[in-house]
């Protein structure tokens, strides 16, 4: 689109100089000067008071300037709103949990509408694999919980911190001798002392829990293990049904009579997280799906 008529007027308003305006803009003195006659002819008014070679609008001058601002304003978003969506491209995205897969579902709606001629390729997995995927690159951006960030300085970005509590059945005999006034928050010895002998629900090996609970736990857990599941909902259903105990984000952690909740000393947290592949570029696409995704967990997990 053809806007530079309109600059023309600007420049010159801006400079109020004939030979000043036209080198500023790379065109003869002539050339201005005959532009800017041809245009108040077809207006039927002056733009500009001439005195002593100095150019100053006229009432109608600065109107005319006014609106070329404004179309030059809406020329460079139509511009750059047609090289959005004119240009196609290819983003690879990675998720490690099914909150993170809940909120990318929910975001990417409005990622299309946006970017409607970007190809998403989206892949699902453990955090372990997912670290594997960004440091060989096959992974652009991997919307993961991860137990620590602390290997991801600078290609990475906090969402938020989840407490991780421990769940066991009602039914087991410490949670039956419990006491309303007793405190439910269990260490590492008190809870394996306590639960030592309990089948266990935990999650696979290479998941973000499972890092934090054999960190928490150490060499001494040799769980009896009744059931390997990164689902937390059929964890925590499996809890009810006295299957065994488990380690649940406290998201998931529902009030019911027949599960028991215990915080843990020190606490346990999980951190929804971004991870960024290291020599990623950041492009316009990428980082409005990044400020999606943060909007999303300001709205949504205020309560986790």
């Amino acid at each position: 689109m053809d806007t530079r008529y309109l600059e023309y007027i600007l420049v010159l308003a801006e400079t109020g100089n004939m030979t000043r305006a036209a080198s500023k803009l790379f065109i003869s003195q002539p050339t201005l000067s005959q532009f800017l006659a041809k245009q108040e002819q077809e207006i039927g008014t002056p733009l500009f008071l001439r005195t002593g070679g100095v150019y100053t609008l006229t009432p109608v001058g600065e109107l005319y300037a006014d609106y070329a601002r404004k179309v030059l304003s809406l020329t460079d978003i139509l511009n750059k709103d047609i090289q959005r969506i004119s240009t196609a491209s290819r983003l690879s995205i990675g998720t490690s949990a099914s909150r993170a897969l809940e909120m990318l579902t929910s975001i990417l709606g409005d990622f299309r509408k946006y970017y409607p001629n970007v190809q998403l390729v989206l892949s699902d997995n453990n955090l372990n694999a997912m670290r594997n995927s960004i440091s060989r690159g096959d992974v652009d951006i991997a919307f993961v919980t991860a137990n620590s960030l602390e290997p991801y300085k600078g290609n990475s970005l906090e969402l938020k911190k989840e407490e991780v509590v421990f769940a066991a059945p009602n039914s087991h005999p410490y949670c039956q001798s419990l006491k309303d006034t007793d405190r439910l928050s269990l260490t590492g010895r008190e809870l394996l002392r306590r639960f030592g002998e309990t089948p266990f629900i935990l999650q696979l090996k290479g998941s973000c829990i499972r890092y934090l609970v054999d960190d928490f736990l150490g060499k001494d857990f040799n769980p009896i293990i009744a059931c390997n599941t990164n689902h937390a909902q059929s964890i925590c259903d499996m809890v009810s049904s006295s299957i065994g105990a488990a380690f649940i984000p406290s998201g998931y952690a529902v009030s019911s009579p027949k599960i028991t909740y215990f915080s843990l000393e020190p606490k346990m947290y999980r951190i929804h997280s971004i991870l960024f592949r290291k020599d990623l570029i950041m492009e316009p696409p990428h980082k409005y799906l990044v400020e999606l995704a943060k909007e999303y967990a300001q709205e949504n997990w205020r309560k986790l």
